[in-house]
């Protein structure tokens, strides 16, 4: 991941809090997690023959409105319908955020404001990408699939620079209140069960999963994606992204475009799919790393 100078660093900084990118205000969801949490959202509606909806869920002091979250929102909303919610103790939404305890409940409020004749699917990146799988794994047949972006398979001894950063974060009152006042995160005071979201991929299947990482993450490195892989259900995918970043790093266009692609395979109707349909297409922002072959765990 590079390094942002001192000037770009403050831009970025005030580009994703203050003059963040806005939703049109007739598209906010008020929604209730089922422990009584407010968590607001965005409903982004796609063309009038959308093939289903994707609850796009962003990453640890992230939210809806990040621009890159946005961005990535409005070109799916291109072909589907979308639903962006802010995860407890983030943006909008009431609450502390519980590092994926209890933010597969902010998940499942979003998936019950979709659509009912449509299928969806499920999008998290990095803290979303673990609590969508874990939403997936613990109400199986909810959705029609799930896709996790450089999420953690498991929490706690991870060792990577990233992972120490995050940890001086949640474990200082220095880094709790650059949290809650510069990053506007809100964090629980009790960090401890934290779920291991490849203990309960397994139990997604019928519904499809999608693993998409960058072998070199900085937080999370890819044992966290060979793990989620290794232990998912059939039918899954790993797709490895070599230099690709961490997160919304990921989110490109042609990052989409492969995701729709796979999910309008997954997705037809029996008698439309070819009979051995071709993977996905790889996304050019990404040169393959001949050690990490495509669409392979390592």
């Amino acid at each position: 991941m590079a390094k942002q100078s001192p000037l770009g660093a403050v831009k970025s900084y005030f580009g994703k809090y203050h003059f963040a990118p806005k939703y049109r205000r007739e598209h906010r969801l008020s929604l209730t997690a089922a422990d009584g949490t407010a968590i607001t959202a965005w409903r982004v509606p796609g063309p009038p023959d959308a093939l289903c909806t994707v609850v796009l869920v962003h990453g640890f002091v992230n939210w809806s409105r990040t621009p890159a979250v946005h961005a990535f929102a409005h070109v799916l909303a291109d072909t589907v319908d979308v639903i962006v919610p802010d995860l407890r103790g983030h943006g909008r939404s009431k609450g502390t955020c519980t590092l994926g305890r209890d933010e597969p409940l902010d998940v499942a409020a979003a998936v019950a404001a979709a659509d009912p004749t449509k299928p969806v699917i499920t999008l998290g990146i990095s803290l979303g990408g673990a609590s969508v799988l874990l939403h997936a794994g613990q109400h199986p047949g909810t959705i029609a699939g799930v896709v996790a972006v450089s999420a953690p398979a498991i929490w706690g001894g991870l060792g990577t620079d990233g992972a120490n950063r995050i940890e001086r974060w949640i474990s200082t009152p220095t880094g709790r209140l650059t949290l809650r006042f510069l990053l506007r995160t809100r964090l629980t005071d009790d960090c401890s069960d934290l779920p291991d979201a490849a203990d309960l991929t397994s139990r997604i299947a019928p519904a499809f999963t999608i693993v998409v990482a960058d072998p070199d993450d900085w937080y999370f490195g890819p044992e966290h994606p060979e793990r989620l892989y290794e232990w998912a259900a059939e039918p899954k995918d790993l797709w490895w992204y070599p230099g690709g970043g961490h997160g919304t790093d990921l989110l490109t266009t042609a990052f989409a475009a492969r995701m729709l692609s796979a999910i309008d395979a997954r997705l037809a109707p029996p008698s439309t799919r070819p009979s051995e349909p071709a993977p996905p297409p790889a996304d050019p922002h990404f040169p393959r790393d001949p050690h990490f072959p495509r669409d392979q765990p390592r």
